[in-house]
């Protein structure tokens, strides 16, 4: 999809008839061309967004490199100890008791499964579209009463949330070659290794205080900005909209985070 520009100046013919304006298109951005822009000069990236929707390259890099780290991981990941984990966190965060019986049982099940090659697959294939198109159907839905531009489609909210994605993909990168360089042991998932997160570098023994840190990583933290950036520029929505927008998925996105980094 691209928006028509008429030309600045309308030129003349012999007969000093104004000729017809010739359409101008703009071109769609190339993956790369958004993945560094997002970083270097977001606000002109989605405003291209709203002139030329483009998400099939963000959408492949972000599931290609998610599925890179989720498999890497899924290869050396210890189920035992990442049973071990979970029960450990039940007991310490929740304070719930499990029989001895129930954990022993769980953890000879732990320890004779194989890989979790295709759960953890299907939970990127899955569930990273899925959560794309419900952050997309939401910016859709505030700009139908929160919009100041009436044309904006879907196309343009599903564009803005895959390509304000892609503040996501150095966390995936990272934490897949982090797998590949050391011991994962009962990680809970390839993210929890991402070294742009304070919860890499501090390990606390309350899983409260975890949960806290993991929330603390730039590129997390940015893709807030990027979504806000998302919402103004390619979105068009009203200042309250957007405020209204930020508070709620903040919320929402925090709180999820703050649950896995427990764990």
């Amino acid at each position: 999809m691209s928006e028509i520009l008429p030309n600045p100046e309308p030129e003349t013919n012999l007969y000093g008839d104004e000729k017809p304006e010739v359409p101008q298109t703009v071109k769609p951005q190339g993956v790369l061309d958004q993945f560094v822009g997002l970083f270097t000069e977001p606000s002109e990236v989605f405003r291209r967004l709203r002139v030329a929707p483009s998400w099939v390259g963000a959408f492949i890099l972000t599931l290609v490199v998610a599925l890179f780290a989720t498999l890497v991981w899924a290869a050396k990941v210890d189920m035992e100890a990442a049973a071990k984990r979970k029960f450990d966190v039940l007991e310490q965060a929740f304070h719930m008791t499990i029989p001895a019986e129930a954990v022993d049982k769980a953890m000879e099940q732990a320890a004779t499964q194989g890989k979790p090659f295709l759960s953890s697959s299907l939970g990127v294939i899955i569930g990273m579209p899925l959560v794309l198109v419900i952050l997309a159907a939401i910016l859709f839905a505030f700009s139908r009463f929160g919009g100041e531009d009436e044309e904006v489609t879907f196309g343009h909210a599903w564009a803005a949330t895959t390509v304000h994605g892609l503040a996501m993909v150095p966390i995936s990168l990272l934490a897949g070659l982090m797998c590949l360089l050391r011991n994962v042991g009962g990680a809970p998932s390839s993210a929890s290794l991402a070294p742009t997160t304070l919860a890499f570098w501090i390990h606390p023994e309350s899983p409260w205080l975890r949960g806290v840190l993991a929330i603390f990583d730039p590129f997390y933290l940015f893709s807030f900005v990027a979504l806000y950036l998302a919402a103004r520029h390619t979105m068009r929505l009203k200042t309250w909209a957007n405020a209204l927008l930020m508070a709620i998925t903040g919320f929402f996105g925090c709180l999820f985070h703050f649950i896995g980094g427990i764990f």
